[in-house]
């Protein structure tokens, strides 16, 4: 794929936002916020033409930033030395890059895993602003956008949600429900005294640079690296016959088709990675809290509000014939329910308890190397919105994936574009060495 970079500039919010020129406004990180992945997390998307022309793109972004101040913040320290965002003032902004393509968009479709995708999005390594927009027009006329945000401003949902309100906006359709900030906090607060029920240290933290590590990495895997060469990317497609006529009916209907799903994938990709019987494995799922916590949380809430859950077994345990997917399945299902209001309010208390420990409150996969083995970390993007941005002007949406990843063990789940409801697309991260064993055995129900 040719792709030429015609020019990159800042783009700043337009109209009337809540913050004014001058000082920037130090909003601190929450507890959620500092509790993901310090990395950019980029998509692209693929529309076939006709599509609106990059200025009028452009000018609905502009509009859309002024509802997500902290998409055009920066990351940084208040006078404390403590994490937060510098809203406003003079720095900031969104870095957005156009770019041609030589071939016509047909000739990349349907839209698969390959380093390719790279080339439709800004590098997100050591990236210069929290939000990255790169308009691709290929020679046909189709669109791809290239898009990356900091974990730290966002988690999925909002995300989703940011999309889909500039997609509405590029086809002149107001906001319906503007996002609620975090400049009021007044919903999110520790209780008196503050009290965590839960030990978040080892679960959800570690401190670096601590002498005593016992305990405090029950989670996640070891810090383990290979060449980014050797990890392949590749999706894996299930239709929602598949998962209604056969899976489902192996766990007697009673779990969700991502719980179903996940644990069908928990079970095969434990089978390519050839790991012993007596070997424990981990499951790690991101879960939404905004309904969890009591009371619920803003659906609108746009910031971080996940948790991670995590469902462990033998890898003998998963390997067993009969009923083994119900009861992966089952496990799932539990680890996820344990993510509830009350933990996400332990959490909140947690936060309190050590705000002053600055950037050495580390997340627990903080310290991970790009091989996860034996723990799967899964994502799921079913209900975030994401193919619910249209950008109008009689194009479709004709492809939407994640960039390319080298992070061994990630699962990744999307709704099927141009499926009927129901229909899933898994993007698996694996071993070269190990993917062709698990592409094999993907749809198998042994």
């Amino acid at each position: 794929m040719e792709v030429q970079v015609q020019r990159s500039f800042t783009l700043f919010p337009t109209g009337a936002g809540k913050v004014t020129p001058g000082e920037p406004y130090e909003l601190p990180l929450t507890i959620f916020d500092r509790c993901t992945v310090d990395i950019h997390i980029a998509v692209v998307y693929a529309f076939s033409p006709p599509t609106p022309s990059n200025p009028a793109l452009l000018n609905a972004l502009s509009q859309t930033l002024c509802l997500f101040p902290t998409l055009t913040g920066e990351l940084g320290h208040d006078s404390r030395g403590l994490p937060c965002f510098l809203v406003g003032g003079q720095g900031g902004g969104a870095l957005v890059v156009e770019a041609t393509v030589a071939s016509t968009l047909s000739d990349h479709l349907p839209l698969e895993p390959s380093p390719e995708l790279l080339k439709l999005h800004p590098p997100t390594a050591e990236p210069g602003h929290l939000l990255q927009v790169q308009l691709n027009r290929f020679r046909c006329g189709g669109l791809a956008v290239g898009l990356s945000c900091h974990h730290k401003v966002a988690d999925g949902a909002s995300i989703g949600a940011f999309l889909a309100a500039w997609g509405r906006a590029a086809r002149g359709i107001p906001a319906s429900s503007p996002p609620v900030m975090l400049f009021d906090r007044s919903w999110l607060q520790p209780r008196s005294p503050p009290r965590c029920e839960f030990d978040h240290w080892g679960t959800d933290f570690i401190r670096l640079n601590d002498g005593d590590d016992d305990g405090r990495r029950q989670h996640y895997s070891s810090n383990n690296y290979v060449d980014p060469s050797r990890i392949t990317n590749f999706l894996l497609h299930y239709s929602a016959d598949f998962i209604s006529k056969k899976l489902k009916p192996a766990t007697n209907f009673k779990y969700t088709t991502f719980e179903t799903l996940l644990a069908h994938l928990w079970r095969k990709i434990t089978a390519a990675r050839g790991l012993a019987g007596d070997l424990e494995t981990t499951v790690r799922v991101t879960v939404n809290v905004r309904p969890r916590m009591n009371p619920p949380a803003p659906a609108n809430y746009f910031g971080n509000l996940v948790l991670n859950a995590y469902a462990k077994a033998k890898a003998a345990t998963l390997a067993v014939e009969e009923g083994g997917l119900e009861a992966a399945a089952r496990m799932v299902h539990e680890a996820i329910a344990r993510a509830d209001g009350e933990y996400a309010q332990s959490m909140v208390d947690f936060g309190a308890l050590n705000a002053a420990e600055g950037d050495s409150l580390v997340p627990v996969y903080g310290e991970e190397g790009n091989v996860l083995s034996p723990v799967v970390d899964a994502e799921s993007w079913l209900r975030l919105r994401f193919e619910e941005m249209e950008v109008g002007g009689g194009g479709k949406l004709c492809g939407f994936l994640p960039t390319w990843v080298p992070l061994e063990g990630l699962l990744i789940f999307l709704p099927a574009v141009g499926e009927a409801a129901g229909g899933v697309d898994v993007m698996v991260s694996m071993l070269e060495e190990q993917a062709e064993a698990m592409k094999r055995m993907s749809h198998s129900l042994d």
